[in-house]
């Protein structure tokens, strides 16, 4: 495969990247990055922002499924530091400490991307070529500034997703661990003791977990799956048992048998289907049931001062329109409602053009019959293709009703007709509630675009 030189957003980061667990699309492997590396990742933004990429580095690459995309399977870290510096934006939708935040911002400040790009790249055919150069590649940390060592987990996720790293990465992942938790497991922990537990069938069966095919199995539901596992991580993490107490399995046994109920799940609530842990989400938590027969006491919401929801996430990956998103996350509804009114109407073309583009693949323009010109597509227009495709390809048209109605009517907070005068018309003011109502309208739409 041959040497590239790409521009960053040709970059994709590695979901499967084995300093962390499986992340889900590439805000989450942002996020994930960031909390499993914290400082060190900034020291390395600031170090490139001051002297640039090293030379001796290049970025390996293998193609991603999307059309002129690249994932990275070395060089994950520099290239977040990277998509940061030149888009200090996405840090609105990242959680970390405020004086992080800062000095990457003042990192930003005079970055200039182009200094850096092309970027060198090396592509290989698939992972594993990848791999047979990565296994080369593990040594030095230099406090974040050089390559990183990766901890006996990663080294562990790297060679493959074993039971027992199974078993700890859902602790993890839906745990609820604390951070000096989290911290204490990621320095040192005997993943080959959780391993010798969970190879011992007499204790999956009291904790009712099973093995099938290398995946680590379930019936249980996840709020009571995750009480044993928790329990047996913390112990091992804590050093409350060691691998001297858990040798044999007598002594195996006996230990699950000392478990304390909490920490015992309920065999009961098997659901009799098998379920890899791997395939455990947040979604899968219910709320456990209360027998207090007490009226719940109603709590009203808060009013709302921002545009975009707290609920809503999403994972726009366009530079520009990203920017453009996080400062609808941030301005306030209060104080901002012309600047809102506007960004909206330009996020929503933007979407839809990103969308039928890159998505549909269509063009934006048509023939006009009695000139034979070729002009732009009014936005309804584009709008109402935009949800017929996705509606084509199994989206519920219901759930676009809200748009479908505000684009006829002419009086609807989210018509075009509004959308125009937010920047148009020098009389019109937009009004905080019918802003909130447009995107909440529109919200689906966004969703699916930006998933």
């Amino acid at each position: 495969m041959p040497a590239k030189t790409l521009k960053v957003d040709s970059l994709e980061l590695d979901l499967e990247n084995p300093r962390i667990t499986l992340a889900t699309d590439q805000r989450d492997a942002m996020q994930k990055i960031i909390t499993e590396q914290k400082v060190r990742v900034v020291n390395l933004a600031e170090n490139i922002a001051a002297k640039g990429l090293n030379p001796m580095n290049r970025f390996l690459i293998m193609r991603s499924p999307r059309a002129g995309k690249f994932i990275v399977l070395e060089g994950n870290r520099r290239v977040l530091a990277l998509k940061i510096l030149k888009n200090p934006h996405l840090l609105v939708s990242l959680q970390m400490p405020d004086a992080l935040r800062k000095r990457l911002q003042n990192a930003a400040k005079n970055f200039d991307i182009k200094e850096l790009e092309p970027l060198d790249c090396y592509e290989v055919a698939d992972r594993a070529e990848g791999n047979e150069w990565i296994r080369q590649r593990h040594m030095g940390a230099d406090s974040g500034r050089g390559i990183v060592d990766w901890t006996s987990i990663a080294g562990s996720r790297f060679r493959g997703r074993d039971p027992a790293l199974q078993a700890l990465d859902f602790v993890l992942e839906h745990g609820g661990l604390s951070d000096e938790q989290k911290d204490q497991i990621a320095g040192k922990f005997p993943l080959t003791t959780l391993d010798r537990l969970l190879s011992t069938p007499s204790v999956r069966t009291e904790i009712g977990f099973d093995i099938e095919k290398g995946k680590l199995t379930t019936e249980l539901p996840a709020q009571e799956a995750i009480k044993p596992l928790k329990r047996i991580v913390l112990d091992l993490s804590e050093k409350k048992v060691t691998v001297t107490d858990l040798k044999l399995v007598k002594q195996q046994d006996e230990y699950i048998a000392k478990m304390k109920t909490a920490d015992r799940p309920d065999l009961k609530a098997k659901t009799g289907t098998a379920n890899p842990v791997e395939n455990i989400t947040d979604k899968d938590f219910k709320p456990t049931p209360t027998t207090t027969t007490r009226k719940a006491r109603v709590v009203r919401p808060a009013a709302r001062t921002h545009i975009v929801p707290k609920g809503c996430k999403l994972n726009v990956t366009v530079p520009k329109m990203a920017g453009i998103y996080g400062e609808l996350t941030t301005l306030l509804l209060s104080k901002h409602v012309h600047a809102i009114g506007v960004l909206l109407r330009v996020f929503l073309e933007m979407s839809v053009d990103e969308y039928l583009i890159n998505t549909a693949g269509v063009s934006l323009t048509f023939k006009e019959p009695k000139s034979g010109r070729m002009i732009d597509k009014k936005l309804k227009n584009k709008v109402e293709e935009a949800i017929d495709h996705m509606v084509s390809k199994g989206a519920d048209d219901k759930d676009f009703k809200g748009i479908r109605t505000a684009m006829n009517d002419t009086h609807h907070p989210f018509s075009i007709e509004t959308l125009h005068a937010y920047i148009h018309n020098r009389f019109f003011t937009p009004v905080d509630t019918h802003l909130t109502t447009a995107w909440d309208n529109a919200q689906p739409l966004f969703e699916r675009i930006w998933p």
